[in-house]
């Protein structure tokens, strides 16, 4: 397994996944940035709350959407599918490396943003919000509520990956992402929001009606357990 995870890290070299990493997370701090200058945040928290709501309500299930395509575009691309199961590999093993993959990438960027609030709130303290500092910034629970939010993802990423993996066309998860998405923004609010796979990463924030750890524990423990099935429908398939 840890050789097929390295070579799917291989894979991204050449490709747009690494770019959407950087700039994903990028353009969210310049809008958060932006807000906290308007606005500007007493303490921390508001602003970490802020950015990161910013990046799960709307950025992020696009962004996996995009990512889970990109990763399945390396092999329907160039109809490498045939090729790569005549080698003496597992299937499944292939596609829970790209599953585990994708999960990287997500990590990653949650962890980049962390980095950027820190800057952020660095640049808005300037003259604007006095108790932003350096000292004051709660590392801990800054790494946490991202954390908290990338393990939730992880049931919509194995959606995501399944649906771009089934499908050869780069329109079809990339819809579906974009439904969900839309979805989420309708349906904020209403009870039934909290079990869209979609919202379970901003539920570990902020929801109305919320419940941080029912999103955290359904979000996880949803993507673990359906990662099994997605390699095994994938591996029986003939791409």
């Amino acid at each position: 397994m840890t050789n097929l995870l390295r070579i799917e890290l291989f894979k991204l070299r050449g490709t747009l996944s690494p770019l959407l990493c950087v700039l994903a997370p990028a353009l969210v701090a310049v809008v958060a940035l932006l807000i906290a200058l308007r606005q500007p945040q007493q303490g921390w928290t508001p602003l970490l709350i802020n950015t990161l709501g910013l990046w799960c309500y709307f950025v992020l299930p696009m962004v996996v959407a995009a990512l889970a395509a990109l990763l399945a575009q390396i092999e329907h691309g160039p109809r490498a599918w045939d090729h790569l199961f005549a080698l003496p590999i597992s299937r499944s093993g292939v596609v829970l490396a790209k599953a585990a993959v994708l999960m990287i990438l997500i990590g990653t960027m949650s962890m980049l943003l962390v980095v950027l609030c820190f800057a952020i709130g660095l640049l808005a303290g300037e003259g604007v919000a006095p108790d932003l500092t350096v000292d004051s910034f709660p590392l801990k629970k800054a790494v946490g509520m991202a954390g908290a939010a990338w393990a939730a993802s992880t049931l919509m990423a194995v959606l995501q990956l399944w649906v771009a993996l089934r499908f050869r066309s780069f329109v079809v998860p990339v819809a579906l992402g974009l439904a969900g998405t839309f979805v989420v923004v309708a349906a904020m609010g209403a009870p039934e929001s909290i079990v869209l796979p979609w919202a379970m990463p901003l539920g570990t924030i902020s929801m109305p009606q919320g419940n941080p750890l029912a999103a955290l524990a359904v979000g996880l423990l949803g993507g673990l357990l359906l990662a099994p099935l997605m390699a095994t429908h994938l591996a029986r398939r003939d791409f």
